[in-house]
């Protein structure tokens, strides 16, 4: 018996040794030039552009005044009296557009430079005409604007040092919160491989990370990092290998020269004299202990632990470096106490791009499946979704305040993510709290709990609710829900708990319906953080970020249908070859008549509710959203839509603490802002009303049929078959009900 499991181990440790040897002949012949660049940096250096997406001048969707002239403005045409006689000139007098289109070459097709006529009526394009031949087209297009060039050969982006030239403290801080047992061990870590592995089989799934330097290099140079068993394989064979070519001390160079270390604005960093310039501006090879401890706390996750992110977690991030550096002495007593006590100063900072912190999250999503030497250096063309003059009005009116503040703009019909603002400013505060911060949504949840209570047929928008106080008991004590005023109403129907923002009976609603639903409910939106089981969910007491918040109340705009929020249309290879195309994969996950019905009160909210002050500001036109104000006013949010658009916004600050006022008073003036922009470029259209749906006039103090005496009464839909039958006993008509209105004063209903 031992013998055979002597044999069968033997056997399968020497087929793994030739899976390694096969794999990494391949790979490392296949990406022979890729290795060149990375030991010899600087030679034939290949520009990486970025995109936003192109104008589509079509007679299908045609685009309005406002959006062509602006989008000409964005890419820098030179407005002319005449004609235009060259290529980026253009001339406006409306009806009459006049645009001497400039060539480029599209993913699907190469367009020529083309002169225009555009003529537009009632504000939208009527007609397209190239003016040589008189020729009329359907379609057109206007090129994307050029975002940021990522290249290795750029100063920015990658400045070589030998590690000779660091003190020995600076490769060390690397070594301690990285490789601790870099020189130990070879290309990989038994030890750390057993630890990960045995997590791995515990949770069924890849989730320990056991990468040495070696193997952090070899993935960066050749390999995409998705998690997965071949990956690791692989990964281990190109680690072998560069051990067996290089010294360890040749390795840690390369390790420091090519890791990422965040973005610059538009421009990556690449290498520790990259970043070092950056943020200290001075050489890496200046770095002090304390410095160098905040460089290798940032490579985790380069954005999240930057120094210029003004809440503690560099600072929290450096301490446990420094902790390590002690402990494993690479550093003494002494030295960890000074550089513990020694405060980071910063250089001043360059005017922030617009759209740092989208290019900064693109990079990120990017490095998840690609190596970061192609990233930089292999001349691919980028297409993403962000619409240029969206993005220009998002970092224009996104300045709180007080605090911070983070905006989300997506299509609703696909998710293609149109406007990215993850703070106030990128360059004092890279943190992206669009995506990494998870705060609590407050009310902005309720629309889901109103969702699963009618998707489950037992209540309707006039389905009335207990609005007296309650008083809950759990295994941390007892709760009693408030609402915001402090009001009890006796009863309050559905669509005004929604509407008014009403806690007690929105509890109410919670128990009725059930948390598995409401959890179910949202997870189908799009909301993927983790949700409490607990009846506090129902005001919004569960932390998601402001991206997967918008994208679910995507789901409402789009009629039921839930694509997730994407930013990459598509990417070009060096010689035009298509490397990735996104394609849209919605489904169905809620009805079109549940959905529109929820929509009806979120349209309220605009109207009458909470979020009034949007049309006291301004914004015209069909709309709907929702505010969201968490506990002791930490957080602020307002998320709404349009047929067209789909806006979050949150605000706060990054340490919380009360903002004292609530999202109406602070982060709905923000969405306001934009919305209208937004509106003027793109007119919305009303909110398709599906079929199916059974319209009746409510008398809204019972939730009842009219009869002629209810004074309060809404016209409203219900679903199939939950329409109420009877009518309202509670007010008389006729003269006599008549008399008693006049003489008697009646309660007003909410």
């Amino acid at each position: 018996m031992l013998k055979k499991t002597s044999r069968l181990l033997f056997r399968l440790l020497a087929g793994l040794g030739l899976v390694l040897a096969v794999s990494s002949a391949f790979l490392i012949l296949k990406e022979h030039e890729t290795l060149s660049r990375l030991v010899h940096p600087g030679e034939n250096p290949r520009i990486t552009e970025i995109y936003t997406r192109w104008l589509d001048l079509k007679m299908s969707n045609p685009p309005s005044w406002d959006r062509a002239v602006g989008w000409l403005e964005v890419l820098e045409y030179h407005a002319v009296s005449g004609a235009p006689a060259q290529p980026g000139e253009y001339h406006a007098d409306y009806p009459a557009l006049f645009v001497f289109a400039r060539s480029f070459r599209y993913p699907d097709k190469d367009l020529p430079a083309q002169l225009l006529d555009l003529r537009f009526s009632g504000r939208r394009l009527d007609r397209i005409e190239a003016v040589s031949g008189h020729a009329s087209l359907t379609e057109w297009r206007l090129e994307p604007k050029r975002l940021a060039e990522w290249s290795s050969g750029s100063k920015t982006a990658r400045v070589p040092i030998r590690v000779s030239e660091l003190p020995p403290y600076v490769p060390r801080a690397i070594l301690a919160i990285e490789d601790k047992r870099f020189f130990q061990h070879g290309a990989f870590d038994p030890i750390g491989i057993l630890r990960a592995f045995w997590v791995d089989l515990r949770h069924a799934q890849l989730r320990q990370g056991a990468s040495t330097i070696s193997q952090q290099l070899a993935r960066s140079i050749f390999l995409d990092v998705h998690r997965t068993w071949r990956r690791k394989v692989l990964e281990a064979a190109l680690a072998l290998y560069l051990e067996l070519r290089y010294s360890k001390p040749q390795l840690l160079e390369m390790y420091l020269n090519q890791v990422y270390w965040g973005q610059a604005g538009s421009e990556s960093l690449i290498g520790i004299e990259s970043v070092s310039q950056s943020l200290f501006g001075k050489s890496a090879r200046a770095l002090t202990v304390a410095e160098s401890a905040t460089l290798a706390g940032m490579l985790q996750s380069p954005n999240r632990y930057s120094p210029r992110n003004t809440s503690n977690v560099a600072e929290e991030r450096k301490k446990i470096v420094l902790g390590l550096m002690r402990d494993q002495k690479f550093i003494t007593e002494d030295q960890y106490r000074s550089a513990i006590t020694e405060k980071i100063r910063l250089i001043p900072i360059k005017k922030s791009d617009e759209a740092a912190y989208f290019l900064a999250a693109l990079r990120d999503q990017l490095s998840e499946r690609y190596a970061l030497p192609v990233l930089l250096s292999d001349g691919w063309k980028i297409f993403t979704t962000l619409d240029p003059l969206l993005q220009h009005e998002a970092v224009q009116v996104l300045k709180p305040p007080v605090g911070q503040a983070a905006l989300v703009a997506l299509g609703p019909k696909n998710g293609a993510i149109l406007a990215w603002v993850g703070g106030t400013n990128y360059q004092t505060s890279p943190f992206d709290r669009a995506i990494d911060a998870k705060r609590q949504p407050g009310s902005a949840f309720k629309p889901f709990v109103a969702l699963a209570a009618l998707e489950r047929r037992k209540v309707t928008t006039a389905t009335l609710l207990e609005d007296k106080p309650l008083t809950l008991k759990g295994e941390k004590g007892s709760w009693m829900p408030q609402n915001y005023d402090r009001k009890y109403r006796g009863k309050a129907s559905v669509w005004d708990s929604v509407v008014y923002s009403l806690n007690v009976p929105m509890v109410r609603l919670a128990m009725q319906t059930g948390l598995t639903a409401i959890i179910d409910a949202a997870r189908r939106a799009g909301i993927q953080s983790p949700l409490r089981e607990d009846l506090s969910l129902a005001l919004g007491t569960s932390e998601v970020s402001l991206v997967e918040l918008t994208g679910a109340y995507a789901t409402l705009a789009s009629g039921g249908v839930q694509s997730t929020p994407y930013s990459i249309q598509t990417i070009l290879g060096q010689e035009g070859n298509i490397l990735e195309s996104h394609q849209t994969a919605p489904g169905q996950a809620f009805s079109p008549e549940l959905t529109y019905v929820v929509t009806q009160m979120l349209e309220a909210v605009l109207d009458s509710g909470t979020g009034k002050a949007a049309r006291a500001g301004g914004l015209a036109g069909p709309a709907a959203g929702k505010t969201g104000t968490s506990e002791n006013y930490q957080d602020a949010w307002f998320v709404g839509y349009t047929t067209n658009l789909v806006c979050g916004v949150w605000v706060g600050y990054d340490k919380p603490r009360s903002l004292g006022r609530s999202a109406a008073g602070i982060a709905l003036p923000l969405w306001t802002a934009f919305m209208k922009q937004a509106v003027a470029l793109d007119p919305p259209q009303k909110f398709e009303e599906p079929p199916g749906l059974v319209w009746k006039t409510i008398d809204t103090d019972t939730g009842l049929l009219v009869r002629t005496g209810c004074p309060h009464r809404r016209k409203a839909a219900f679903l199939p078959g939950t329409e109420p039958t009877a009518s309202c006993m509670l007010h008389e008509g006729g003269i006599v009900g008549l008399f008693k209105r006049l003489t008697t004063k009646t309660p007003t209903s909410r």
